[in-house]
């Protein structure tokens, strides 16, 4: 086995960033390098001298490639340094040990600590002492060089000595490629965080002063509503809620007579006494809906849409649409405009995109969250930083639909998606023999992504909305136009139990619970484990999740795998590139922000390179695809009003 020339860099920093975006926040413009290593295996540097570690860098051989531990964190700082440095290590290759773990660990480590894997492979621990400063917010800066140098040091060595091993582990795993090409996203999803999404104030003040009139407005009509006689006291308290909308007993202060004070004045005494509340409301709540442990039936956003389906009292819809109005204004105010407000830094938000986060490989984002925004107005907030540009996102069709197609090679789901066939009208039609109306595939269309993600029928009954009879009928349905999805989803189960293992834990002991590790031909692992089970379905103690089994390896595939490897490929074509920059990627779609002289060509262009996605995935992973994946693509001077091509 021939091992790559592995080049560690690490560096440390100022910690002058917010406890809201983070002390040692890359992008944070008073945060700045302090001090710089390098470790190139025979020779190391670990200084202040930011032109020795450049020179350092530029002995590195053009094949060598650069590891570090959470290394994003380190290339946003030195892409900030310096422009040339910037490009300079975007040319090179670069080994995440952090990442690496994740997949060779099957996505069982996350986040990763570089003195836990140092621990792991035999390697010294750092002191703690120089952990005590940065405990204090001490940035590098006020740590004496005599501590800060060795500590930068030790990193720098156990890092390059953790990827060796890594790097050999991958080999005999089998995982080399796809780690290599993760990595790649890594350098992607890097270049996303340090562009940062464009922030428009101006639009965002003006936003923020509508959501808080709108607020305002509805508190009041909300507390109108439902603070007679004291029943909802608190429109915050789902328990006061629950009280006024099912009954109960509520516990109440009175002042009760008990005597005479000497001078002829009536004694009282505040009593606690319990008050019988009847319920507002005729309903009856899903079982899964009830408290086992207070009896309160919850008043969420899903038990108050299902009231407003079965009730005709209009104060009960008056009350139920402000009180589902008056959370999404609070959400929006919370989450959205004070939340996104927190994290800007000058005219950007710097979100956090995340390897090493779930159980499939599946990216994450946090601070700020801009996955979970959907097709929310804050959007309007983010335009392009170039002036009349335009802000493009793509996004692959049916990406989890080709998945299922390609893992359960099923005939008729392959003909239908290669025909342009739409499944979830096809489907509708062979439930009700009848195509449906636009307004009737919209919610009918969750019901078949549902089942792609593992739902059972009661778990696809309450999110449709549908008796548990409706949901198991589709199901049947499913199954009957696709057989081989059925029939992979029942073999995948039974292998499951057959090459499942009981593993002995750290102290040599077996595990109460089986394993079952199952490698993809991307050579990504999952790790299946039992859980215990009380459930009436089945006479067994433990049990592996169906959920899970049907839906990590889809979910795994397709934004786990492909998603990350078009990250990686689109990266090495725009490097250099001032005219378009990578911003965010949202599970199944990419974002750029584009100048309106590039936005035409570079559409056409994004959109053909993620139509070849198949000859990609088949180059590197040595495996066909079962189908093409095709493109879409909109535009707009916002992020909220965009336009399909």
């Amino acid at each position: 086995m021939t091992i790559p020339s592995f080049v560690a860099i690490d560096v440390e920093t100022t910690l002058n960033g917010n406890e809201d975006i983070g002390l040692a926040h890359p992008m944070h413009p008073d945060n700045r390098v302090v001090a710089f290593g390098i470790h190139h295996g025979v020779r190391h540097v670990a200084g202040y001298d930011q032109e020795m570690f450049e020179h350092s860098l530029r002995l590195a051989a053009p094949e060598a490639i650069f590891c570090g531990h959470n290394i994003s964190f380190d290339l946003m700082y030195l892409y900030k340094t310096s422009t040339d440095l910037k490009y300079q290590l975007q040319r090179h290759r670069i080994w995440d040990t952090q990442l690496a773990e994740y997949i060779l660990s099957a996505q069982q480590t996350k986040f990763s600590s570089l003195d836990e894997l140092s621990v792991k492979y035999g390697l010294p621990v750092k002191d703690d002492t120089i952990k005590k400063y940065f405990q204090a917010g001490l940035g590098s800066e006020k740590i004496p060089a005599e501590e800060l140098l060795p500590y930068l040091q030790q990193d720098i060595a156990n890092t390059r000595a953790i990827a060796v091993l890594q790097y050999e582990q991958a080999v005999k795993q089998n995982q080399l490629t796809l780690i290599m090409s993760q990595m790649e996203a890594l350098h992607a999803t890097t270049e996303m965080m340090f562009n940062g999404l464009h922030i428009d104030h101006d639009r965002l003040n003006k936003y923020t002063v509508e959501v808080v009139d709108e607020y305002v407005e509805v508190k009041i009509k909300l507390e109108d509503l439902v603070t007679y006689d004291g029943l909802v006291e608190d429109i915050n308290s789902p328990k006061q809620w629950s009280q006024f909308f099912f009954g109960g007993i509520k516990k109440v202060k009175v002042k009760e007579e008990v005597g005479v004070y000497k001078n002829g004045n009536t004694k009282y005494k505040l009593v606690e006494k319990k008050v019988a509340i009847p319920p507002f409301i005729k309903y009856v709540p899903d079982p899964d809906k009830v408290s086992e442990k207070t009896g309160q039936i919850s008043v969420d956003d899903s038990v108050l849409n299902d009231m407003l389906r079965h009730t005709f009292d209009p104060k009960a819809i008056a009350i139920i649409n402000a009180l589902l109005k008056y959370r999404e204004l609070s959400k929006q105010l919370s989450t959205y405009v004070q939340g996104l407000s927190k994290h800007t830094i000058g005219e950007f938000i710097h979100g956090k995109l995340n390897h090493t986060s779930t159980v499939t490989g599946r990216l994450s984002s946090t601070s700020p969250n801009l996955q979970n925004i959907s097709n929310n107005p804050i959007k309007q907030i983010f335009n392009s930083r170039f002036n009349d540009g335009l802000i493009v996102e793509v996004d692959f069709n049916q990406l989890e639909v080709v998945a299922l197609a390609h893992v359960t090679r099923d005939k008729q789901l392959i003909a239908d998606i290669s025909k342009g066939i739409d499944i979830h009208s096809a489907l509708y039609k062979d439930m009700f023999g009848r195509m449906p109306t636009k307004e009737e595939r919209k919610p009918f269309k969750s019901r078949t992504f549902q089942l792609i993600y593992g739902a059972g029928a009661k778990a696809i009954s309450k999110q449709a909305g549908c008796s548990l009879e409706e949901a198991k009928k589709f199901i049947d349905v499913f199954y009957t136009r696709y057989p081989d999805v059925a029939k992979w989803h029942k073999d995948f189960a039974i292998r499951t139990e057959l090459e499942s293992l009981y593993q002995l834990d750290d102290d040599g002991f077996r595990e109460k619970v089986k394993t079952f590790v199952f490698q993809t031909e991307t050579g990504r692992k999952f790790c299946f484990r039992e859980y215990f089970s009380d459930s009436t379905w089945s006479p067994r103690t433990y049990n592996f999740s169906p959920t899970e089994l049907k839906n990590y390896p889809i979910q795994g595939l397709a934004t786990g795998d492909i998603v990350p490897m078009m990250l990686g490929i689109i990266f090495r074509k725009l490097v250099g590139r001032d005219d378009v920059k990578m911003v965010n990627t949202i599970h199944d779609s990419l974002m750029f922000d584009v100048d309106k002289d590039s936005a035409v060509n570079f559409i056409l262009e994004i959109t053909d390179i993620l139509k070849d996605t198949h000859k990609y995935f088949e180059k590197i992973f040595k495996a066909p695809l079962a189908l093409k994946l095709n493109a879409g693509a909109s535009y707009g001077l916002n992020w909220f009003d965009m336009k399909e091509m």
